[in-house]
């Protein structure tokens, strides 16, 4: 409700301010300011409403096909890059166990029936994947 509000109206008002203040990315200064400040407000909407992650993962990916169009990529594969598209589930956390690469599983749900996974760590030898219930 109103907390949502508020962190969009601050999320805009940054956003003005830095385009007012011209600042641009410091990774690559010839961008304009005005993309660089819809980056940083994306941010930090998401950090305040996790509702806005399929918002910025639809961004992502929007900006990651305009980069491999200035690159002339050539898709040999459509099916490759359209599995980009229907991706259904995406695992994100904001406590950075995906950047740090420190998230795992415990269970898992496969052609309707759950799993539970045991286990310790990234190690393979150790745990066991069980059908919930038994």
């Amino acid at each position: 409700g109103r907390i949502g509000i508020m962190a969009i109206a601050v999320c805009v008002i940054i956003f003005i301010i830095g385009v007012a203040m011209n600042r641009k990315d410091p990774s690559n200064p010839d961008s304009p300011a005005w993309l660089y400040m819809i980056l940083i407000a994306m941010t930090l909407a998401v950090a305040a409403i996790p509702e806005g992650i399929p918002l910025c993962v639809t961004i992502s990916l929007s900006i990651g096909c305009s980069d491999m169009v200035t690159k002339n990529v050539l898709v040999c594969k459509l099916a490759a890059v359209e599995t980009l598209g229907s991706a259904s589930v995406i695992c994100s956390d904001k406590t950075g166990t995906l950047t740090e690469g420190k998230m795992t599983m415990v269970n898992l749900y496969a052609g309707g029936v759950g799993y539970d996974v045991e286990g310790k760590g990234f190690d393979p030898t150790v745990g066991k994947i069980r059908r919930e219930g038994s």
